[in-house]
């Protein structure tokens, strides 16, 4: 549900000669009017439309190619069956691969022996994104069932879902800072007025939601070995945009 907060206007007003050049003129012409400077400001929550998954797979191995053979593989078979579903977006993350002591002795080793007890851990991810929750959920499942650890799981606002959003809150702003101008003017006693200046500026904030649940009770467990999928649901994001505008109001 989009929730709308009123536009709040800041006017202020100065009087002031203005100087411009006429075309085809060398000559510069003064005009001296009153100058109003007004700002409009307003925000909305829209409930976020992206879904955004990230995975990894960690293993560890006495052998470090080993290790990396079965990343490798892995993350192939991950691949595939992100691929298989046209509408999710998929890439690949951090590949690290590293030796560590699982077991370090309190008493100085030989390099010899050192290299005897070391163990090789690698890891990689795969990023998803998507705007059909549903199949993300159900390929993310999938994915974890191939032996992959939840990284992270976050619901956004999507670029194009925000420009559209700002677009609508443009209008709105432009609408009020016309709608002040005109009730100054009349109430000035002007015949009318200029916009000379407008400058627009629009935000949002992603605001990542963490919406990851699992649960498997034993029933599940017994009638399936299979990973069952995550859930997931959207919260809201905060989009804004701030209008100014300078006007010149006419004798």
């Amino acid at each position: 549900m989009k929730k709308f907060i009123p536009i709040i206007c800041v006017i202020s007003l100065l009087s002031t000669p203005f100087a411009y050049a006429e075309s085809g003129e060398d000559k510069v012409k003064e005009v001296v009017g009153t100058f109003v400077s007004l700002s409009a400001s307003d925000q909305k929550k829209v409930e976020q439309d992206l879904l955004v998954a990230s995975l990894r797979i960690e293993l560890d191995n006495k052998d470090a190619r080993k290790v990396q053979d079965e990343i490798n593989k892995a993350m192939q078979k991950a691949m595939d069956i992100a691929k298989a579903e046209p509408s999710i977006k998929v890439s690949t993350g951090n590949y690290y691969v590293y030796s560590y002591d699982p077991n370090p002795s309190p008493t100085p080793l030989s390099r010899e022996d050192q290299q005897k007890r070391m163990v090789w851990k690698g890891s990689q991810t795969i990023d998803l994104q998507s705007k059909d929750s549903q199949k993300i959920l159900e390929i993310v499942g999938k994915i974890q069932d191939a032996g992959f650890a939840m990284n992270g799981l976050n619901y956004m606002l999507s670029p194009e879902l925000a420009e559209a959003q700002k677009d609508e809150l443009l209008v709105g702003a432009l609408k009020k800072i016309k709608t002040k101008a005109e009730l100054i003017s009349k109430t000035l006693g002007k015949s009318g007025y200029d916009i000379v200046e407008v400058n627009i500026d629009g935000s949002y904030m992603p605001q990542p939601q963490p919406v990851m649940m699992m649960a498997r009770s034993a029933k599940m467990e017994m009638a399936s070995d299979s990973m069952s999928s995550p859930v997931a649901a959207p919260s809201e994001t905060d989009v804004s945009l701030s209008v100014s505008a300078r006007i010149l109001l006419k004798p």
